[in-house]
Protein backbone atom coordinates (compact mmCIF):
# COMPACT_ATOMS: atom_id res chain seq x y z
CA UNK A 1 0.00 0.00 0.00
CA UNK A 2 1.39 3.40 -1.00
CA UNK A 3 1.73 6.37 1.31
CA UNK A 4 -1.09 8.17 -0.48
CA UNK A 5 -3.43 5.19 -0.13
CA UNK A 6 -2.59 4.97 3.57
CA UNK A 7 -3.39 8.64 4.15
CA UNK A 8 -6.67 8.32 2.25
CA UNK A 9 -7.68 5.20 4.20
CA UNK A 10 -6.80 6.69 7.60
CA UNK A 11 -8.75 9.82 6.72
CA UNK A 12 -11.76 7.77 5.57
CA UNK A 13 -11.68 5.63 8.75
CA UNK A 14 -12.16 8.80 10.76
CA UNK A 15 -14.87 10.10 8.41
CA UNK A 16 -12.88 13.24 7.71
CA UNK A 17 -13.22 15.30 4.57
CA UNK A 18 -10.15 16.47 2.67
CA UNK A 19 -11.01 20.02 3.76
CA UNK A 20 -11.00 19.00 7.45
CA UNK A 21 -7.63 17.25 7.12
CA UNK A 22 -6.23 20.24 5.23
CA UNK A 23 -7.33 22.57 8.04
CA UNK A 24 -5.78 20.30 10.67
CA UNK A 25 -2.51 20.17 8.73
CA UNK A 26 -2.42 23.84 7.77
CA UNK A 27 -2.34 23.15 4.02
CA UNK A 28 -4.73 23.49 1.09
CA UNK A 29 -7.25 20.85 0.06
CA UNK A 30 -5.40 20.52 -3.23
CA UNK A 31 -2.22 19.53 -1.35
CA UNK A 32 -4.10 16.78 0.50
CA UNK A 33 -5.54 15.55 -2.80
CA UNK A 34 -2.04 15.34 -4.28
CA UNK A 35 -0.80 13.39 -1.26
CA UNK A 36 -3.58 10.84 -1.58
CA UNK A 37 -3.08 10.39 -5.34
CA UNK A 38 0.72 10.15 -4.88
CA UNK A 39 1.15 13.35 -6.90
CA UNK A 40 3.43 14.67 -4.15
CA UNK A 41 4.89 13.55 -0.82
CA UNK A 42 4.39 15.46 2.47
CA UNK A 43 7.42 17.08 4.04
CA UNK A 44 8.96 15.38 7.06
CA UNK A 45 7.29 17.76 9.50
CA UNK A 46 3.95 17.10 7.85
CA UNK A 47 4.52 13.34 8.07
CA UNK A 48 5.23 13.67 11.79
CA UNK A 49 2.05 15.69 12.26
CA UNK A 50 0.03 13.16 10.23
CA UNK A 51 1.34 10.39 12.46
CA UNK A 52 0.32 12.31 15.58
CA UNK A 53 -3.14 13.09 14.20
CA UNK A 54 -3.86 9.54 13.07
CA UNK A 55 -2.16 7.88 16.06
CA UNK A 56 0.33 5.84 14.02
CA UNK A 57 4.10 5.70 13.77
CA UNK A 58 6.02 7.00 10.77
CA UNK A 59 6.89 3.42 9.90
CA UNK A 60 3.21 2.42 9.90
CA UNK A 61 2.36 5.50 7.86
CA UNK A 62 5.01 4.79 5.25
CA UNK A 63 4.43 1.04 5.00
CA UNK A 64 0.68 1.14 5.45
CA UNK A 65 -0.84 0.87 8.91
CA UNK A 66 -3.04 -2.26 9.09
CA UNK A 67 -6.78 -1.58 9.15
CA UNK A 68 -8.22 -1.94 12.64
CA UNK A 69 -4.79 -1.96 14.32
CA UNK A 70 -4.58 -0.64 17.84
CA UNK A 71 -3.70 3.03 17.83
CA UNK A 72 -1.70 4.93 20.39
CA UNK A 73 -3.74 6.49 23.15
CA UNK A 74 -4.27 9.85 21.56
CA UNK A 75 -8.05 9.72 21.15
CA UNK A 76 -7.26 10.85 17.64
CA UNK A 77 -10.67 10.04 16.21
CA UNK A 78 -12.56 12.26 18.63
CA UNK A 79 -9.82 14.89 18.60
CA UNK A 80 -9.90 15.22 14.82
CA UNK A 81 -13.67 15.48 14.65
CA UNK A 82 -13.68 17.95 17.53
CA UNK A 83 -10.93 20.05 15.90
CA UNK A 84 -13.35 20.89 13.12
CA UNK A 85 -15.31 23.01 15.62
CA UNK A 86 -13.09 24.41 18.42
CA UNK A 87 -14.32 23.96 21.97
CA UNK A 88 -14.21 27.71 22.59
CA UNK A 89 -16.57 28.31 19.68
CA UNK A 90 -18.96 25.62 20.92
CA UNK A 91 -19.07 27.31 24.33
CA UNK A 92 -19.59 30.74 22.76
CA UNK A 93 -22.37 29.37 20.56
CA UNK A 94 -24.10 27.81 23.56
CA UNK A 95 -23.96 31.09 25.49
CA UNK A 96 -25.34 33.12 22.57
CA UNK A 97 -28.12 30.62 21.94
CA UNK A 98 -29.07 30.55 25.63
CA UNK A 99 -29.15 34.36 25.84
CA UNK A 100 -31.33 34.60 22.74
CA UNK A 101 -33.82 31.91 23.79
CA UNK A 102 -34.08 33.15 27.39
CA UNK A 103 -34.61 36.70 26.14
CA UNK A 104 -37.38 35.58 23.80
CA UNK A 105 -39.05 33.61 26.59
CA UNK A 106 -38.85 36.59 28.96
CA UNK A 107 -40.39 38.98 26.42
CA UNK A 108 -43.13 36.48 25.60
CA UNK A 109 -44.03 36.10 29.27
CA UNK A 110 -43.85 39.87 29.77
CA UNK A 111 -45.75 41.13 26.70
CA UNK A 112 -47.16 38.10 24.91
CA UNK A 113 -47.00 37.79 21.14
CA UNK A 114 -46.28 41.51 20.71
CA UNK A 115 -43.17 41.22 22.84
CA UNK A 116 -42.13 38.06 20.99
CA UNK A 117 -42.47 39.84 17.62
CA UNK A 118 -40.15 42.68 18.56
CA UNK A 119 -37.90 40.33 20.51
CA UNK A 120 -37.27 38.33 17.35
CA UNK A 121 -35.85 41.42 15.65
CA UNK A 122 -33.36 42.12 18.45
CA UNK A 123 -32.61 38.62 19.73
CA UNK A 124 -32.65 36.68 16.46
CA UNK A 125 -28.95 37.61 15.88
CA UNK A 126 -28.06 35.89 19.18
CA UNK A 127 -29.99 32.74 18.25
CA UNK A 128 -28.65 32.61 14.69
CA UNK A 129 -25.06 33.34 15.74
CA UNK A 130 -25.25 30.70 18.45
CA UNK A 131 -26.46 28.04 16.02
CA UNK A 132 -23.82 29.05 13.46
CA UNK A 133 -21.00 28.88 16.02
CA UNK A 134 -22.09 25.41 17.07
CA UNK A 135 -22.74 23.97 13.61
CA UNK A 136 -20.62 25.78 10.99
CA UNK A 137 -17.26 24.07 10.45
CA UNK A 138 -15.94 26.75 8.10
CA UNK A 139 -16.35 30.51 7.71
CA UNK A 140 -18.37 30.86 10.94
CA UNK A 141 -17.46 34.55 11.23
CA UNK A 142 -18.93 35.34 7.82
CA UNK A 143 -22.17 33.47 8.49
CA UNK A 144 -22.49 35.15 11.91
CA UNK A 145 -22.11 38.54 10.23
CA UNK A 146 -24.97 37.66 7.86
CA UNK A 147 -26.96 36.33 10.82
CA UNK A 148 -26.63 39.70 12.55
CA UNK A 149 -27.21 41.77 9.41
CA UNK A 150 -30.44 40.20 8.13
CA UNK A 151 -32.61 40.57 11.31
CA UNK A 152 -31.31 44.12 11.81
CA UNK A 153 -32.12 44.95 8.21
CA UNK A 154 -35.67 43.72 8.84
CA UNK A 155 -35.92 45.87 11.98
CA UNK A 156 -34.65 49.08 10.40
CA UNK A 157 -36.87 48.63 7.36
CA UNK A 158 -39.86 47.98 9.64
CA UNK A 159 -39.08 50.91 11.96
CA UNK A 160 -38.19 53.51 9.32
CA UNK A 161 -39.82 52.27 6.12
CA UNK A 162 -36.43 52.60 4.42
CA UNK A 163 -34.37 50.26 2.32
CA UNK A 164 -30.72 50.68 1.40
CA UNK A 165 -31.80 51.73 -2.11
CA UNK A 166 -32.92 55.05 -0.59
CA UNK A 167 -29.23 55.97 -0.27
CA UNK A 168 -29.09 56.32 -4.06
CA UNK A 169 -31.43 59.34 -3.79
CA UNK A 170 -28.79 61.45 -2.08
CA UNK A 171 -29.00 64.19 -4.75
CA UNK A 172 -32.79 64.48 -4.61
CA UNK A 173 -33.28 64.10 -0.84
CA UNK A 174 -35.15 67.01 0.76
CA UNK A 175 -35.01 68.39 4.33
CA UNK A 176 -38.66 67.42 4.81
CA UNK A 177 -37.66 63.76 4.43
CA UNK A 178 -35.26 64.04 7.39
CA UNK A 179 -31.57 63.66 6.65
CA UNK A 180 -31.19 61.21 9.55
CA UNK A 181 -33.25 58.76 7.53
CA UNK A 182 -30.79 59.21 4.67
CA UNK A 183 -27.92 58.41 7.06
CA UNK A 184 -29.71 55.20 8.10
CA UNK A 185 -30.10 54.23 4.44
CA UNK A 186 -26.39 54.79 3.87
CA UNK A 187 -25.51 52.64 6.91
CA UNK A 188 -27.67 49.87 5.43
CA UNK A 189 -25.92 50.20 2.07
CA UNK A 190 -22.40 50.25 3.52
CA UNK A 191 -23.13 47.22 5.73
CA UNK A 192 -24.35 45.28 2.72
CA UNK A 193 -21.35 46.30 0.57
CA UNK A 194 -18.93 45.20 3.32
CA UNK A 195 -20.71 41.86 3.62
CA UNK A 196 -20.60 41.31 -0.13
CA UNK A 197 -16.86 42.10 -0.19
CA UNK A 198 -16.30 39.80 2.78
CA UNK A 199 -18.27 36.98 1.13
CA UNK A 200 -16.37 37.24 -2.15
CA UNK A 201 -13.00 37.45 -0.37
CA UNK A 202 -13.80 34.50 1.88
CA UNK A 203 -14.40 32.30 -1.16
CA UNK A 204 -11.60 33.85 -3.23
CA UNK A 205 -9.83 30.47 -3.48
CA UNK A 206 -12.97 28.62 -4.46
CA UNK A 207 -13.42 27.60 -8.08
CA UNK A 208 -16.34 25.93 -9.83
CA UNK A 209 -15.50 23.74 -12.84
CA UNK A 210 -17.21 24.68 -16.12
CA UNK A 211 -20.15 22.41 -16.74
CA UNK A 212 -23.87 21.99 -16.64
CA UNK A 213 -24.14 21.95 -12.85
CA UNK A 214 -22.22 25.21 -12.54
CA UNK A 215 -24.40 26.96 -15.11
CA UNK A 216 -27.57 25.71 -13.37
CA UNK A 217 -26.30 27.07 -10.03
CA UNK A 218 -25.47 30.43 -11.60
CA UNK A 219 -28.83 30.64 -13.36
CA UNK A 220 -30.68 29.81 -10.12
CA UNK A 221 -28.67 32.34 -8.08
CA UNK A 222 -29.12 35.19 -10.55
CA UNK A 223 -32.74 34.23 -11.09
CA UNK A 224 -33.44 34.61 -7.38
CA UNK A 225 -31.40 37.81 -7.18
CA UNK A 226 -33.17 39.46 -10.15
CA UNK A 227 -36.68 38.02 -9.92
CA UNK A 228 -37.14 37.90 -6.15
CA UNK A 229 -38.06 41.62 -5.77
CA UNK A 230 -40.52 41.36 -8.65
CA UNK A 231 -42.17 38.28 -7.17
CA UNK A 232 -42.89 39.69 -3.71
CA UNK A 233 -43.81 43.13 -5.01
CA UNK A 234 -46.20 41.52 -7.52
CA UNK A 235 -47.81 39.39 -4.80
CA UNK A 236 -48.28 42.40 -2.53
CA UNK A 237 -49.79 44.44 -5.39
CA UNK A 238 -52.12 41.57 -6.29
CA UNK A 239 -53.43 41.37 -2.73
CA UNK A 240 -54.05 45.11 -2.66
CA UNK A 241 -55.78 44.92 -6.06
CA UNK A 242 -58.05 42.16 -4.78
CA UNK A 243 -59.06 44.39 -1.89
CA UNK A 244 -57.61 42.11 0.75
CA UNK A 245 -57.01 43.61 4.16
CA UNK A 246 -53.30 43.21 4.85
CA UNK A 247 -52.34 42.96 8.50
CA UNK A 248 -49.05 44.12 9.96
CA UNK A 249 -47.80 40.53 9.94
CA UNK A 250 -48.52 40.21 6.21
CA UNK A 251 -46.81 43.52 5.49
CA UNK A 252 -43.76 42.24 7.37
CA UNK A 253 -43.84 38.89 5.56
CA UNK A 254 -44.53 40.18 2.03
CA UNK A 255 -42.71 43.48 2.00
CA UNK A 256 -40.03 43.88 4.63
CA UNK A 257 -38.56 40.40 5.10
CA UNK A 258 -38.11 39.63 1.36
CA UNK A 259 -36.56 43.06 0.85
CA UNK A 260 -34.03 42.33 3.59
CA UNK A 261 -33.22 38.84 2.29
CA UNK A 262 -32.70 39.98 -1.31
CA UNK A 263 -29.16 41.38 -0.69
CA UNK A 264 -28.12 37.89 0.49
CA UNK A 265 -29.28 36.40 -2.83
CA UNK A 266 -27.34 39.04 -4.73
CA UNK A 267 -24.19 38.43 -2.68
CA UNK A 268 -24.47 34.67 -3.31
CA UNK A 269 -24.89 35.26 -7.05
CA UNK A 270 -21.78 37.48 -7.16
CA UNK A 271 -19.68 34.97 -5.17
CA UNK A 272 -20.77 32.07 -7.41
CA UNK A 273 -20.02 34.10 -10.53
CA UNK A 274 -16.50 34.89 -9.29
CA UNK A 275 -15.94 31.20 -8.46
CA UNK A 276 -17.15 30.15 -11.92
CA UNK A 277 -14.83 32.65 -13.63
CA UNK A 278 -11.88 31.31 -11.62
CA UNK A 279 -12.88 27.78 -12.58
CA UNK A 280 -12.83 28.70 -16.27
CA UNK A 281 -9.30 30.12 -15.96
CA UNK A 282 -7.89 27.49 -13.60
CA UNK A 283 -6.12 24.41 -14.89
CA UNK A 284 -6.26 21.22 -12.91
CA UNK A 285 -8.83 19.96 -10.40
CA UNK A 286 -11.33 22.48 -8.96
CA UNK A 287 -11.00 23.73 -5.41
CA UNK A 288 -14.26 23.75 -3.47
CA UNK A 289 -14.02 25.43 -0.07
Amino acid sequence: MTLGETIARLRAERRMSQEALADAMGVSRQAVSKWETNGSVPDLDKLVKLGELFGVTLDELAKGAPAGAKRRETASHGALRQSEIPRERLVLGGVLLAVGLMGLLFLFLLAGLEGLKFGLMFLAPFVLSGLICMKARRHAGLWCAWGVYLPQQVYWTYATGLRWTAALRILTWTPEENYMRLVIAWVMLLAWVLLVIGTVRTFRKTSLPPGRRTWICLAAAWGMALLWPLLWQGLTAALYHMGKTISTAWVLALNIVPGAVWPAFLAAALALTAAALRGCRRKGPPIIC
